[in-house]
């Protein structure tokens, strides 16, 4: 490989610079990153103006930040995540049927979305290598929000403070997102923490003004103008300690030890409006209720609630919009480019969609995508009508109507990793073991099989050598001396060479990568459709007729009596199609998205353009299962 090969495929990480430095067992700064492809896969709308098309990336967010470093690197003006917080525990949707409610409420099941349980030190390895990749993408006038709680606050910001610099901390929010908690022989946790960096000295802040309380209104604004009625407040004219004012007497009263705020000539003006109160030797200016839009937000917030109400799409730690909101407004001017890479339901992305920044999202897990494609895409669809009413037009607002959705490095792996792991299992013959850190045998070598919705890292390695080493000289020997097998789907660029460092006891060691081996392997029985296309003058319709998710009657225990569902619209989240398929990218003139309690439609009237007309169709289960298929015009 040349070194204009290496440049193009390998990005160099700068070292944090920050100190103190917090140490972990396993602690790896991340020195370099690899070049990942992105397949695009779908695109929603066209874009306008400028040409940009916001970005939705499925995948490891090290992959897709790794690929966005060529094109994006410096450019990010806010980051806001929302990661995992080892809280230690499983994350679960709570997904419904459309229609009628089955016998036994069977129409409500719960789906896994993400484990949020961590070993040793893994976790801080985990943000800390993400943490270094985002402040590379960070602008050097760019800030980053990242939300947790009391897990690991005090670790995340120390390393926040290595990879940023303690001088670049702004602030440690605190948000109030209940009321009340009850949590056994402690105290009520009802908030979390939001902490603020920044890139640099030079950075957008928009102050918040909160709109005033009754409490507040009374406490401060408690003084009551004679004539007028008006209510005010008063102000002292003392300049703030570290800075030096005027000094000079004005009507008997003496400047205060660091002078006063104002110069003789402004005091003067003031005290010809009748805006200045005289208490002994003090001088006080008044700040009328009436002229005040609200007060400067603090630490503390407490003025948004964690109820998502009309919000909520029963998925995991969703975030209220109006908390994101006031983070993007902060930080952030319109045309912007923001990104988050936990981005879960697609938070983040609404309210920079509807404030008309630029976004760029992620997410490991497929519902997620699916949720935030459909979300954005209800908002877009919002925001045309209001164009066409000039709504838009006449307040100046810009949006940007055009997303797409990418899989980085080929990232489509069955997402129920214990399923996943048994077909991989049987596949290959591993026999399985139990109350054993690995998971099976196979040809005398103990097999460890990673999750394989992601791909094997440094710290799979490093568990693995952990669980050897723990073990005495001579049972490594009479136990491992057949050597060790990682089965992945994909691994980090530099992890082999890791794992020779590692390998101090000199074991035959082996990692195989599922999706370069040339096994066959089927993980799940897809869903099946029954549709037909017909011609009606000059105009194609796609009916569904039938949708079968084995997958999905599966868990509704329903897979020997599928009449259960008396119709396959229950079963489905979102119908997708282009008219005019190119065979590559799905570009979706159709949405049919129906709401919470509503089906889809299952018939649709479609443009004819002649024969040779390809017609994509893309069916979502409610378990965000797809079904994809091609109808050809002509075609018999």
């Amino acid at each position: 490989m040349t070194h204009d090969e290496k440049q193009l495929t390998m990005f160099d990480i700068e070292e944090a610079p920050g100190r103190p430095m917090l140490h972990w067992l396993g602690k790896r700064p991340l020195r370099a990153v690899k070049y990942y492809e992105a397949q695009l896969k779908e695109q929603y709308g066209k874009p306008a103006g400028d040409g940009w098309v916001n970005r939705l990336y499925w995948g490891d967010n090290l992959q897709v930040m790794s690929h966005l470093m060529k094109e994006f690197r410096g450019k990010i003006k806010l980051i806001y995540i929302d990661p995992p917080f080892d809280s230690k525990a499983d994350y679960r949707k709570r997904i419904k049927l459309k229609g009628r409610q089955l016998e036994g409420d069977i129409s409500v099941i719960e789906e896994k979305q993400y484990t949020d349980i961590w070993a040793n030190d893994l976790y801080l390895q985990f943000m800390y290598e993400r943490l270094q990749l985002m402040r590379e993408l960070l602008a050097e006038d760019g800030a980053i929000f990242l939300h947790c709680d009391w897990h690991r606050v005090h670790y995340l910001r120390l390393i926040l403070d290595e990879i940023f610099g303690p001088g670049n901390f702004r602030n440690e929010i605190i948000w109030k997102r209940a009321d009340s908690h009850n949590d056994s022989r402690k105290f009520g946790v009802v908030d979390d923490r939001i902490l603020y960096y920044t890139k640099s000295s030079n950075f957008t802040f928009n102050p918040v003004l909160i709109p005033l309380d009754e409490d507040y209104i009374s406490n401060f604004y408690n003084n009551i103008e004679e004539g007028t009625g008006r209510r005010y407040r008063l102000d002292h004219f003392t300049k703030p300690a570290g800075s030096i004012g005027y000094f000079y007497e004005y009507k008997g009263a003496q400047p205060p030890p660091n002078g006063w705020r104002c110069p003789i000539s402004t005091m003067e003006e003031l005290d010809q409006q009748g805006l200045l109160v005289f208490k002994g030797k003090r001088v006080y200016k008044k700040r009328y209720l009436d002229e005040q839009e609200g007060r400067q937000a603090t630490t503390i917030w407490d003025d948004i609630s964690g109820q998502l109400g009309g919000e909520s799409l029963s998925y995991p730690t969703q975030k209220v919009e109006e908390l994101v909101e006031r983070i993007l407004l902060v930080a952030s001017n319109p045309e912007d480019l923001i990104a988050d890479f936990f981005c879960g339901s697609g938070t983040t992305l609404a309210v920079a969609q509807k404030l008309g920044r630029r976004w760029i999202g992620s997410d490991i897990n497929l519902g997620a995508i699916h949720t935030t494609a459909q979300r954005v895409s209800q908002i877009i669809k919002e925001q045309q009508k209001e164009t066409q009413q000039q709504t838009l037009l006449d307040e100046g607002k810009k949006f940007y109507p055009a997303f797409a959705v990418y899989n980085v490095n080929h990232y489509d792996i069955f997402k129920n990793d214990l399923e996943a792991k048994e077909i991989v299992m049987k596949l290959y013959g591993v026999e399985p073991v139990k109350r054993s850190f690995f998971d099976g045998i196979l040809d005398g070598k103990w097999v460890k099989v990673v999750e394989l919705n992601r791909v094997c890292s440094k710290e799979d390695v490093q568990a693995v050598f952990d669980e050897i080493l723990s073990k005495g000289e001579k049972e490594i020997e009479a136990t491992y001396r057949r050597g060790v097998l990682i089965l992945c789907s994909g691994h980090e660029y530099d992890v082999l060479d890791y794992a020779k460092r590692l390998n101090v006891v000199n074991i035959p060691f082996e990692i195989r990568d599922i999706l370069t081996d040339r096994k066959d392997i089927i993980f799940k029985r897809p869903p099946e459709a029954d549709i037909a296309l017909k011609l009606d003058g000059g105009k194609a319709v796609v009916q569904i007729r039938q949708f079968y998710s084995p997958m999905l009657l599966q868990k509704l225990q329903l897979e020997d009596d599928p009449e259960e569902i008396d119709d396959w619209r229950q079963l489905v989240e979102a119908v997708l199609i282009d008219p005019n398929y190119d065979g590559e990218v799905l570009k979706p003139a159709v949405q049919d998205i129906p709401g919470k309690k509503d089906m889809a439609s299952g018939v649709y009237e479609l443009p004819l353009t002649g024969p040779g007309q390809k017609i994509a169709v893309k069916i979502v289960d409610v378990l965000s299962e797809e079904y994809f298929e091609v109808l050809e015009v002509g075609a018999r």
